[in-house]
């Protein structure tokens, strides 16, 4: 007798059995549990190491991003290439700039590391050397060009591909040590590109 009333109720009682029905099989059938990646991790000697190279090259983006030879070049003579060397230089700017920027966030990816490295008087001392001796070779050139000044643009373009270079080795962050990477190469180029425009430039 249930049976026959179970086969042959009415709709609506049909679909509630077989709602609990579809319930007690959902229920039973096996629940595969999703885990989360781990976020990658950081030694105490690395997150040092990477601290140092970020704020290194954090200030030298931000440096060449501001280039403000660009305008002291208007009122040098030049003893070669002028437009190759300002073309260059608005490159670099540009391009620091925005690698700049991009840098801000990428440092907050995890593993963070946006803390500044402890203050290091030597460091200190040889950064605000480099500046000076930049700064001279741009005001205290006789009115000339100095060629020196594309070797100086050639040194800092070259550390920041070696910092970059090394901290993408250090970083487990895939992400930033793909960009590091990229800023590594292509700083690289713009070092190869000041080192060609100096061989053009007829020194006097």
């Amino acid at each position: 007798m249930v049976r026959s009333s179970l086969s042959h109720g009415t709709p609506a009682s049909r679909l509630f059995f077989a709602l609990v029905a579809s319930a007690w099989a959902l229920f039973l059938m096996p629940v595969q549990v999703v885990r989360a990646e781990p976020s990658p991790t950081l030694s105490a000697e690395d997150r040092k190491s990477l601290e140092i190279a970020f704020e290194l090259l954090e200030n030298s983006l931000s440096a060449e991003a501001e280039l403000k030879w660009l305008v002291i070049f208007k009122k040098l003579t030049f003893q070669g290439p002028a437009k190759e060397v300002e073309g260059i230089m608005k490159k670099i700017q540009r391009a620091s700039e925005t690698r700049a920027k991009e840098f801000q966030s990428l440092r907050k990816l995890a593993p963070s590391v946006t803390a500044e490295p402890p203050p290091s008087p030597m460091g200190d001392a040889i950064e605000t050397a480099a500046q000076e001796a930049g700064t001279e070779e741009l005001i205290f050139s006789s009115g000339v060009f100095n060629i020196r000044f594309l070797f100086l643009q050639a040194q800092a373009t070259r550390m920041i591909s070696v910092v970059a270079e090394q901290a993408a080795k250090v970083d487990p962050n895939d992400q930033r040590s793909g960009w590091l990477r990229e800023v590594s190469n292509e700083f690289e180029n713009y070092r190869d590109e000041l080192v060609d425009i100096a061989k053009l430039c007829s020194i006097k």
